[in-house]
């Protein structure tokens, strides 16, 4: 089995998918903003992102977040800080009353990102906008998600950035040996699908050729969802 790589460089990243239950997007945003994002900047977590899933293509009302941090020492500050007795335990235990409130369930998830991906202050920097993506949760076959990250940026992000589907990065669950996220930014938002789908109209390109034959070497499954920027998400 390869063994995961860490690179110098890399961050973490922690994933939330939040069903809402009960709950709205308007009333999730008002007290994410009161009370949750307050709570993880001032340890240390920098928001990547906030995404609510769209209809038709997707589980919902669900929302996405992702925050970035530097190490696992932050990791490990942000959970004590939150445990029973912590420095942000009553903020933690607002937040978790919020969404027992709204009938709320999740699952969570520890990330680090691919060699090539940008930080969210190299995004910022370059304007990179994602107010709509596509999310692929890649099932892998066991200890192979580098290789399929590795493959996917030589032969897949060309075409697809040429098709108006930018690469906002691809992520690897620490905890997991067979899961790779990756993440689509859609030139114009909805009007990517006018513009540029089907991606094309009869005999795909060689490189996606190469591509399909690669891939299924590398991978058993995986599932798409089409997710909208939240207003709090920094790269609307």
């Amino acid at each position: 089995m390869t063994m995961k790589k860490y690179y110098g460089h890399t961050l973490l990243y922690l994933h939330e998918t939040i069903e809402l239950g009960s709950g709205s997007a308007e009333e999730f945003t008002g007290a994410f903003t009161e009370i949750y994002q307050p709570m993880m900047e001032s340890l240390g977590a920098r928001l990547y992102s906030l995404w609510e899933s769209t209809p038709y293509n997707g589980h919902w009302p669900q929302v996405t977040v992702i925050w970035e941090i530097d190490a696992f020492a932050d990791y490990a500050r942000i959970g004590r800080a939150q445990a029973r007795g912590g420095s942000h335990a009553d903020a933690a235990t607002a937040w978790q009353k919020f969404l027992s409130g709204i009938g709320a369930s999740g699952e969570g998830r520890i990330m680090y990102a691919g060699k090539y991906n940008r930080t969210l202050a190299q995004l910022r920097e370059a304007k990179f906008s994602a107010g709509l993506v596509i999310q692929e949760i890649m099932q892998t076959k066991p200890g192979r998600q580098d290789d399929y990250i590795r493959e996917l940026e030589r032969l897949y992000v060309p075409w697809s950035e040429s098709t108006g589907k930018r690469w906002l990065g691809s992520f690897i669950t620490t905890f997991r040996f067979n899961e790779v996220i990756h993440y689509w930014a859609l030139d114009g938002d909805w009007d990517c699908f006018e513009n540029h789908y089907p991606s094309w109209k009869d005999q795909p390109p060689a490189e996606i050729v190469t591509w399909m034959s690669v891939a299924p070497a590398l991978r058993d499954g995986w599932e798409d969802s089409i997710l909208s920027a939240l207003p709090p998400s920094p790269l609307k």
